[in-house]
């Protein structure tokens, strides 16, 4: 029935109001529906600063009548869509489609304080993974002084959480050019300083491999690879597959007693961790998993949602095998 949407909406947002309560003023980013965990299969939809994003999964789910209802919840904020089920372009960077008209390349969505461009009309991606705030929040608190490498950067957002929490220097190392010109967008919007930020456009696991060889090494390193990629020379990384041997470099460049900090959303946490620690002693690496890290209370369990898993863990003699 046409009146189940905004009954199953004041549901779900019922949910987070203790989350809405926790994170207070200083965040306007998180998730308002996700999928099926809050009876909407095929459909999620993100509060992004002052606008809504309504993603349609699933050619045949109710968009529009979701659409309508946040409308009305949110008194007219501007709502966008994205038809993330289509291959064409147009239909994955999304369109306004309710509200008032505004500049997409504008809206800034603010997160513990920290302030980021998200693209609503640019590519799949809005810039911002919303399930990893939890672990900005981690990388933040434990930055401080550290050496940060942070692996496939995209928009930079582990880094801006290190550079704020006092980090000594971030590396974010991503292949695209324009993942990087996002990323120093970021960093503006956050005052941090010129010294503290490199920017390197490059292969991870060509870096990784060179780094290794080097004198360099780094007291945090945040590993957060998209779950398939394709690289150059026509070779493709599959995390179920691959991701060990990334960890095994990652290893190899960090600090006696530093961290890593391993995520996927290919792989659930407890075989995550497994991969960790194998990755670990193929290196003859002695780490120790001290803290996993989940999605946050705004993203219930969908089985058709992956969403990201973390463990941190502490390498207290990094190897050099294989």
């Amino acid at each position: 029935m046409r009146d189940d949407i905004p009954s199953r909406l004041a549901l779900a947002l019922g949910r987070r109001e203790g989350l809405l309560g926790e994170l207070g003023g200083d965040t306007d980013a998180l998730r308002l529906v996700h999928g099926s965990a809050d009876g909407f299969e095929g459909l999620t939809a993100d509060r992004l600063g002052s606008v809504v994003l309504v993603e349609r999964h699933r050619r045949d789910a109710p968009a529009e009548r979701l659409i309508e209802a946040l409308a009305e919840r949110f008194d007219d904020a501007p709502v966008f869509l994205k038809e993330r089920w289509s291959r064409e372009a147009g239909d994955l960077a999304g369109r306004q489609v309710g509200g008032p008209p505004i500049d997409p390349d504008e809206v800034i969505a603010r997160e513990r304080g920290l302030s980021f461009a998200v693209r609503l009309v640019a590519g799949e991606h809005v810039g911002l993974f919303l399930d990893s705030r939890p672990a900005r929040a981690l990388v933040r608190r434990l930055a401080g002084g550290r050496r940060v490498l942070n692996l496939f950067s995209y928009t930079g957002g582990f880094g801006v959480a290190a550079a704020s929490g006092g980090a000594r220097a971030t590396t974010n190392v991503d292949s695209k050019r324009s993942a990087h010109a996002a990323a120093r967008r970021n960093y503006e919007l956050n005052g941090s300083p010129a010294e503290t930020r490199t920017f390197m456009r490059d292969d991870v696991i060509r870096f990784l491999n060179r780094a290794a060889k080097g004198s360099g090494r780094y007291d945090l390193v945040v590993l957060d690879p998209p779950p398939r990629f394709d690289r150059a020379g026509g070779k493709t990384y599959d995390a179920r597959e691959g991701y060990g041997r990334l960890v095994m470099r990652c290893l190899k460049v960090i600090e006696a007693g530093g961290l890593l900090l391993a995520g996927s959303n290919a792989l659930a946490g407890d075989e995550l961790e497994r991969v960790v620690v194998e990755a670990s002693a193929e290196t003859e690496s002695a780490v120790e998993a001290t803290e996993r890290v989940g999605p946050g209370p705004d993203f219930p369990p969908a089985p058709e949602r992956p969403t990201c898993a973390f463990v941190l863990v502490r390498v207290a003699r990094p190897g050099t095998g294989r």
